[in-house]
């Protein structure tokens, strides 16, 4: 093995432990390739932990992959970890890493998450992690996320007795376009705000400071996923389909095509239309719609946070009518 060969940036990692790495554990090729250089490896590395205790764990290397060998275990036994723990090696410098670990999916800072194949998953939130203030069974709430230098932002709702992330998670995933297998990494900042952090299914960090994102101001509307089949109606001229949302007044941030679609008012008298920029999101089951200039569409239509929208979609025509807005007082 040689010497140290630093880069220009030094990816962080993570590990979902096994039995074997307890041990032994296998570094991610891409991690020290970036690190070191091709087939290239210092003898030893330093690794902190969260406690600032300092160990040095030197490298072997078989077949070309690069392992923590001796003085890995005593990290290991010092942290008091297992199998199933999820650690994070971010690097200090091109041969030191600090570690943290999440137990039970969970640290003091941070729970982490693998992303599935589906796209509108639903993410558990540790209850340790939730506002001791807030009652997640009577009303939803947004939380704004951080990926890098852009703002998502993410429903937070009970869902069979667990609070969950769940709107908007989708729309991460489909932006950056995540693999099934790939891991979310959330730290609590204040309130209900987030910092995520992405691995892909190797385990390295990804990076998406080259990733363009379009300032567009637009509002996600969820359609089939909380609505049974009949809720599309197969007609002569196409697809009729109709969703309701709770609105909001909050952006989201998308590269996704825009186009134009009409609008209908059908709860105004008189009815009121007009075009409006659009992007469609294609899901595993119907779609998934953002409009531009929300609030100027809520102003229009007199819709207000917090109101129940009855949309209705011609898939053929283009046309997304608004049938009925519920206030939350008149709900019975």
């Amino acid at each position: 093995m040689s010497g140290s060969s630093s880069s220009s940036r030094e990816p962080s990692f993570c590990r979902h432990l096994s039995r074997a790495d307890e041990f032994i554990m296998a570094l991610p090729s891409h991690a020290t390739t970036t690190l070191w250089g091709v087939y290239m490896a210092p003898t030893n590395v330093h690794i902190e932990t969260d406690d600032d205790r300092k160990f040095t764990v030197y490298i072997s290397e078989a077949k070309g992959i690069f392992f923590l060998f001796h003085g890995w275990s005593d990290v290991i036994t010092h942290l008091g970890i297992k199998a199933g723990t999820f650690v994070i090696f971010t690097p200090l410098d091109s041969t030191s890493f600090k570690l943290t670990y999440c137990v039970n999916g969970l640290s003091s800072i941070c729970f982490w998450s693998s992303n599935v194949a589906t796209p509108s998953q639903f993410t558990v939130i540790p209850k340790s992690v939730l506002s001791k203030s807030h009652d997640y069974t009577v009303a939803d709430i947004i939380s704004t996320m951080y990926l890098g230098n852009i703002e998502f932002h993410v429903k937070v709702q009970s869902c069979n007795g667990k609070v969950c992330f769940t709107a908007g998670i989708d729309v991460i995933v489909t932006q950056y376009q995540l693999e099934a297998g790939s891991y979310f990494l959330f730290t609590k900042w204040f309130g209900h705000s987030f910092h995520l952090r992405v691995f892909d299914k190797n385990g390295i960090e990804m990076n998406f400071d080259h990733v363009r994102v379009d300032d567009v101001d637009i509002a996600p509307i969820d359609s089939l996923q909380d609505l049974p089949p009949t809720a599309v109606a197969e007609q002569a001229t196409g697809h009729i389909i109709r969703f309701v949302r709770m609105a909001a007044d909050y952006f989201a941030k998308l590269d996704l095509g825009v186009k134009s679609i009409t609008i209908r008012l059908l709860h105004l008298n008189p009815h009121k239309e007009f075009p409006n920029g659009t992007i469609r999101q294609a899901r595993l089951e119907g779609y998934c719609y953002a409009l531009s200039s929300w609030s100027r569409l809520m102003n229009i239509a007199g819709i207000k946070v917090g109101d129940t929208v009855y949309f209705c979609f011609d898939e053929t025509e283009q046309v997304l009518s608004v049938e009925r807005v519920v206030s939350p007082l008149n709900h019975s």
